[in-house]
């Protein structure tokens, strides 16, 4: 994979396709293979691009605290470094999140905007992801929120089976997520996690200028689908499109199919 120097950090990323740019930004704890069923339907009509955020996968992973802010930054300087001037922007959890600051602080870089799975943060998002710390490290509490001494291992078992509601995935994935749990192998990218645990654009989302598409499920045990109507009623002309049955892990023909209407739409 190519590397992109990124002010001190590289950034691992791939290109696929022509046309018009599409930068895809992967979620929490996630590398860009996770869009593999993306690129291919994607890449037939638009040059996309995916790159692992700082923090994980084959990318830098430089000591934290992040922001979302920094992550979106990131995106910039890699649309720079190809020579990208003006890119439709996807984002998924965490990487909505840098999307949303990408477009608040990046309007002219941007086509279309597209959220999937993710929040406008604030007091909402904190709470649920410290309720699973919580849950994970008994005796933890956020309001000492020392996350050296949580049990982060546990916590990603959490996240992860929130993500995911199939059974393909329950009988095939979690139990190899709660092995590497268990062996104390499992990623946590920490600086990630205080990103998220930062953001809050939820008075600045009337900035985003974008045509802007918010996708979730409606069985999103993460981030649900009232994060998505608070997102979608804030940005102005914003189409809400609700999968149904969906999980946060969206990504089927379905979500292809409601991206790229979207995109070629007018």
């Amino acid at each position: 994979m190519p590397v992109a120097k990124i002010g001190d950090i590289n950034l691992s990323y791939e290109v696929h396709g022509k046309g018009q740019p599409l930068i895809l930004i992967t979620g929490f704890a996630s590398a860009q293979n996770m869009w593999y069923a993306q690129v291919r339907a994607f890449s037939k009509i638009y040059r996309v691009v995916t790159f692992d955020n700082r923090g994980f996968g084959k990318s830098d992973k430089p000591p934290g605290p992040y922001t979302t802010k920094m992550l979106a930054g990131d995106a910039i300087a890699l649309m720079d470094h190809l020579g990208i001037k003006k890119a439709h922007i996807l984002g998924g959890s965490m990487g909505g999140m840098a999307a949303q600051e990408t477009a608040i602080g990046h309007p002219e870089r941007l086509d279309k905007l597209i959220l999937s799975s993710t929040s406008a943060g604030g007091q909402p998002l904190r709470d649920m992801l410290f309720g699973l710390i919580e849950a994970a490290t008994p005796g933890w509490s956020r309001s000492r929120p020392d996350l050296a001494s949580a049990n982060l291992q546990r916590f990603m078992v959490a996240m992860a089976s929130r993500s995911f509601n199939g059974m393909l995935y329950r009988v095939l994935i979690m139990p190899l997520v709660k092995l590497q749990a268990a062996l104390g192998r499992a990623k946590v990218p920490v600086g990630q996690l205080e990103a998220m645990l930062s953001h809050n654009a939820m008075d600045r989302l009337d900035k985003i200028q974008a045509p802007t598409l918010v996708l979730t499920g409606s069985q999103d045990r993460l981030m649900p689908p009232h994060s998505a109507e608070e997102l979608a009623s804030r940005i102005k002309g914003a189409k809400l499109v609700v999968i149904d049955r969906g999980a946060h892990a969206l990504g089927g023909q379905r979500f292809n199919k409601e991206v790229l209407s979207f995109l070629g739409s007018k």
